[in-house]
């Protein structure tokens, strides 16, 4: 697009024809300044373009003002607003996990509780795996005491034999490494003889046993000498003596508690 010849204009409505060009200096110099501050603190951009109103020189009235002009072109900027075209490259798109998405836009309070990181799920799951084969080790080893122990009931196992017979005497010894005070084949009332007949019987059955596992090379579970029982203390009533026994309204003391009241004797050496 090409104009004519520029017509003169009228003085009336202004003053100046031109642009002032000291303020055309201090805006660019301002654009500068601002331009030089922000790439100092941050990056400069690329791809902008800055199209800046031309300064035009001051003409002197005397010029003659109908001199030959070819005119403006579309490329000319007629004294319109300044215009930027900022050209940025779009940032990617970060895709939100689904589980962060869900913590941020539920109203419960985050766990103060750090993520488990695969190092610390390893850990873990090695010290499972440790209890595992512990609990499994443990439970051999209380198979095997528990077939040295029993393995005595199978030698007179016989066609004529009650199976339940051997089960009953597992089951007792069972009980007994669990604390039981009494066997279940333990009989109070019976005669002394009986009695002392019976423990010599299973003592020589024992020693047997022992001896030719011992022959033989077998290794049997640890003999448990019983122990023997401690005197039981005498229980009194509340507010009964404490020394000898009261019985019919009269307190009986013993030698032996007439001692332990005075105590040793002392011994007093006479000087002649």
């Amino acid at each position: 697009m090409a104009l004519g010849k520029r017509k003169r204009r009228d003085q009336v409505g202004l003053s100046n024809p031109f642009a002032d060009t000291s303020a055309d200096e201090n805006a660019a110099d301002l654009h500068a300044h601002f331009r030089h501050h922000f790439e100092a603190k941050f990056k400069p951009l690329e791809g902008i373009s800055l199209s800046i109103k031309g300064i035009e020189t001051e003409v002197p009235e005397s010029v003659d003002l109908e001199s030959d002009w070819e005119g403006l072109t579309d490329t000319e900027d007629n004294g319109g607003p300044q215009i930027i075209h900022h050209q940025l490259s779009e940032a990617a798109e970060t895709e939100v996990p689904n589980k962060e998405l869900r913590a941020f836009m539920s109203t419960k309070p985050p766990s103060s509780r750090p993520a488990l990181t695969p190092k610390t799920k390893n850990i873990e799951q090695s010290d499972a795996d440790e209890m595992a084969s512990d609990a499994a080790n443990l439970k051999k080893d209380l198979a095997l005491q528990r077939l040295l122990k029993e393995s005595h009931l199978l030698e007179s196992q016989s066609a004529l034999s009650v199976s339940g017979r051997n089960r009953h005497k597992a089951v007792d010894m069972r009980l007994q490494d669990l604390g039981s005070k009494t066997s279940l084949y333990a009989q109070p009332k019976m005669p002394l003889s009986h009695r002392r007949g019976i423990i010599a019987k299973s003592t020589e059955k024992e020693d047997a046993r022992r001896r030719e596992a011992q022959e033989n090379g077998i290794i049997l579970e640890k003999a448990t000498k019983a122990k023997k029982g401690s005197e039981a203390r005498r229980q009194r009533a509340i507010g009964a003596p404490t020394v000898g026994r009261f019985q019919g309204g009269m307190l009986k003391l013993s030698k032996r508690d007439v001692a332990d009241i005075q105590g040793p004797k002392k011994s007093v050496k006479r000087k002649r």
